[in-house]
């Protein structure tokens, strides 16, 4: 919690004596579409969509890769990814089809649709080649990523400087407390103006949700949408919840949906006569049921410690392992160079594999080391011959992830390596700085090539 939340806790809690929350969650509309058609007027009121497949240029040999872009923090922001530019990229053509000899193959899903392309029956995650079916005049477009973050971050700083406390929760949503700065009369309407100032400052369409707690605020503002403003007050909340689907509220999965129809619950209305049940599910039940009620009270989080940090990409199916290894190390040398640039020291590191028979293998691994490139490269193929369970399946995909920082988690480093690591380190530094000025591809390993 931070300190301004900790002065708010305390003002209301002597003046009423209990804490005066009003949140408010802010979600873009069709962020990804909505973010083109700000480019390009032309696509407005069109039925378009923002698609996407998983980038392999990655591990071709003659890729050069353009800078990392890192610039947002959030429970759903992309760590890292590669920002594209140029006409020649955004060609559908380019992106989308894949030739090979006489066949053609459309490629990638659905990420974003317009509201327009969703009156056709579009979902996300639908393929693109299903979606063209349904809506033969949809334009599709190729996801510009850099685009994206560029406008949430813009932003995330414009409601910095409306709102004393803002949490960015993911690429385009973020949540907002209100206590303290609007009078409780004026919420709707400085709700409706911050709307529309957004729309005129950035062109893009904006749902806002008001309620007493974050995710009270987000269940609202899913009600609202597209382009609303709603608020519920807290004598309210029990008659808005009554007979919604408890799939509606953010948190119950597939899951807990299963467990809860299991026992007659189908809507949120009658979860609050079942604290019992929720209680003897421990701290993730109990969390689920205060917010469910609107009671949790959780505060805004304006800066979190990184958890974890990780790469993983998605291919046609390979079976040469010599391959698969030189797809591992150029992961673990994408991953390592936004390590060091985030001057970070992970200490646990995970590997995940997914084969094409819908076979998976993950293993995690902690080492109390000093970070460097070298090291991290090697443990990665390590982890890899361990995880290969299924050498005779063909690979599709492979993740891998970094957490559990040392700056976050004081422990001593291995003395037996920490001469080598700290050699490697300086080493691993020099090549960085080549990298930030040249390219991350300046420099590979032999077995990259």
């Amino acid at each position: 919690m931070t300190i301004i939340s900790k002065i708010l806790d305390n003002y209301y809690s002597k003046k009423t004596g209990k804490g005066g929350y009003v949140k408010i969650h802010l979600d873009m509309d069709c962020f990804f579409a909505s973010c083109e058609r700000a480019i390009n007027p032309r696509l407005r009121n069109k039925p378009i969509a923002v698609g996407g497949r998983s980038d392999t240029k990655i591990f071709e040999k003659n890729f050069t890769a353009r800078q990392l872009y890192n610039k947002n923090r959030g429970a759903f922001v992309p760590n890292i990814f590669y920002p594209t530019k140029g006409d020649k990229d955004k060609a559908f053509e380019n992106f989308f089809i894949d030739k090979r000899g006489d066949k053609t193959k459309i490629r990638g899903i659905i990420t974003t649709a317009s509201y327009e392309a969703r009156a056709y029956g579009l979902k996300t995650g639908m393929t693109i080649r299903e979606s063209l079916l349904l809506c033969p005049r949809l334009l599709v477009l190729p996801p510009n990523h850099l685009l994206y973050h560029e406008f949430s971050h813009k932003l995330f700083v414009f409601l910095k400087l409306k709102i004393p406390l803002v949490e960015q929760y993911s690429v385009d949503e973020f949540f907002a407390d209100l206590r303290g700065w609007v009078k409780d009369e004026d919420l709707l309407d400085f709700c409706i103006n911050l709307q529309q100032d957004i729309l005129k400052k950035f062109k893009l369409p904006i749902t806002i949700g008001i309620a007493k707690s974050k995710w009270a605020a987000k269940l609202v503002t899913s009600s609202a949408k597209p382009f609303g403003v709603r608020e519920v007050k807290e004598d309210e909340w029990s008659n808005f919840i009554k007979n919604m689907p408890i799939q509606k509220f953010p948190g119950i999965a597939k899951g807990y949906k299963r467990r809860l129809e299991s026992r007659g619950i189908r809507t949120l209305g009658e979860i609050k006569n079942a604290k019992n049940l929720f209680y003897s599910w421990k701290k993730p039940g109990i969390q689920l049921y205060r917010r469910v009620l609107g009671v949790d009270n959780e505060p805004i989080i304006q800066e979190t410690p990184r958890k974890s940090i990780g790469i993983s990409r998605t291919f046609d199916p390979i079976k040469q392992r010599c391959e698969i290894r030189r797809r591992v190390s150029i992961l673990a040398r994408n991953l390592a160079y936004t390590i060091i640039k985030l001057n970070l020291n992970p200490t646990s590191y995970y590997l995940s594999i997914k084969y094409e028979n819908f076979l998976k293998s993950k293993h995690r691994i902690t080492i109390d080391r000093f970070f460097n490139e070298k090291f991290f490269k090697f443990l990665m193929l390590e982890i890899f011959n361990e995880t290969d369970i299924y050498k005779a399946q063909k690979v599709k995909y492979i993740g891998i992830s970094a957490s559990n920082f040392m700056e976050y988690k004081q422990k001593p480093f291995n003395l037996l390596t920490f001469e080598k690591d700290i050699k490697f380190k300086k080493m691993g530094d020099s090549i960085q700085k080549l990298r930030e000025k040249y390219g991350i591809d300046i420099i590979k390993n032999g077995c990259e090539i």
